[in-house]
């Protein structure tokens, strides 16, 4: 059974945290800069004394020291070892100049670890070295997105240096670690159907395009081997490779082809079921087609 207290939505400046054994609303509360009134503010209905293990509480989070207020456009973005101007610019794909007019004070040279500041969104492109991205929706956390992919908030965390957990927004994209995953995908050409399941329990279902009688889609058991966003053209707005090399599951540009035979031997969804669905899935999930 799905546990559904790992999906909770905590409110606008607080993150999640969940109890682990020998927790108390007392040792929780410095580990955060907190206070214990302010934790149960943010919790109304919580019993100290009550607390289990796996619980979901929200802890109310400040800023983090020397974080700037980042104008419109801007997101947040903390120094790690090694980071110059130039490198960070490399990264987001913008320009020393264009930092310096969004930090305007900063200096190159004193840069120092845990330090933020400022980088456009629009521009923000993230690399993965696995392929596995996710894109943020609004009322993530950090937190949630580690159990739905089955991996420890660290490692979330390590595989995306600089992220700010309190300054997450939507569209940025973050890398996921591969691990083991109860998800599992199966796809029936016949009625034209993608289903999602979690633990061998149907969790989702989308209608889809497949492949014309000249180009089939294949049949078998594949596993997803990267992920794209916003590929373009006949795509769509998301792309899911398969093993089976040249095929994936992608969203479209052709809405009213969902539902037929229509594609060259990929799996077509509309646009915002591959983008629900790529929400869910990493690289190894197995695909079942038939």
């Amino acid at each position: 059974m799905v546990n559904e207290n790992i999906y909770r939505q905590c409110p606008t400046g607080t993150i999640q945290y969940q109890i682990k054994a020998g927790d108390t609303i007392a040792a929780i509360a410095p580990g955060f800069n907190t206070t214990v009134a302010a934790i149960l503010t943010a919790n109304p209905g919580i019993v100290p004394e009550r607390l289990r293990v796996g619980q979901i509480i929200c802890i109310p989070i400040t800023q983090p020291p020397g974080a700037p207020s980042c104008p419109i456009g801007t997101s947040p973005y903390k120094i790690v070892s090694g980071d110059t101007l130039a490198s960070i610019a490399g990264r987001f794909d913008t320009t020393v100049e264009a930092l310096l007019t969004a930090n305007p004070g900063i200096i190159p040279e004193r840069l120092y670890i845990g330090q933020v500041i400022c980088v456009a969104q629009e521009k923000t492109k993230q690399v993965c070295p696995n392929l596995n991205s996710y894109v943020i929706r609004r009322g993530d956390t950090l937190a949630v997105i580690a159990n739905a992919f089955n991996i420890s908030l660290r490692d979330l965390m390590n595989a995306n240096p600089g992220i700010i957990p309190e300054a997450l927004y939507p569209d940025q994209i973050i890398c996921i670690p591969e691990a083991p995953t109860p998800l599992a995908i199966t796809i029936s050409i016949r009625a034209k159907l993608l289903t999602l399941y979690r633990t061998g329990i149907m969790f989702k279902a989308y209608p889809i395009a497949t492949g014309k009688l000249t180009t089939p889609t294949p049949t078998g058991i594949f596993t997803i081997v990267n992920k794209q966003v916003n590929p373009g053209g006949p795509f769509g707005t998301r792309w899911m490779g398969l093993s089976k090399p040249h095929y994936g599951i992608h969203g479209t540009n052709n809405p009213p082809s969902i539902g037929t035979s229509a594609s060259n031997g990929c799996v077509r969804m509309f646009n915002r079921d591959v983008e629900d669905l790529f929400s869910y899935v990493g690289v190894g999930t197995a695909v079942r087609i038939f």
